[in-house]
């Protein structure tokens, strides 16, 4: 059994006080670094890219369709395979409610 420290309700108390500061420090030092990330500048996609898709091949813009934003989910599916693989594939079905919205 490992040896734990017990203490008075004061000083866990004291204790998770200070804990909780750090945690806070930590959620606005990632809030921070997400801010950031989302200020990085943008790059203009130059390239000519084409996805296979149900209706056919389609450009990058073609498959906005109109559409502000685009969800890209990529998953694993090898050559052999008849399906997705299963562990990639688990957060589809989420996603796929995102289609009804």
């Amino acid at each position: 059994m490992t040896k734990h420290k017990v203490g008075t309700r004061e000083e866990w108390l004291a204790a998770r006080n200070a804990l909780l500061e750090r945690e806070k420090e930590l959620t606005r030092r990632n809030d921070d670094l997400a801010r950031e990330r989302r200020e990085l500048p943008w790059v203009r996609v130059e390239k000519e890219y084409s996805f296979d898709t149900d209706a056919g091949p389609k450009t990058l813009a073609e498959l906005f369709d109109g559409r502000p934003q685009l969800l890209v989910y990529n998953f694993m599916f090898g050559p052999d395979y008849t399906a997705g693989c299963p562990v990639c594939s688990s957060g589809r079905t989420p996603t796929a409610a995102l289609w009804r919205i």
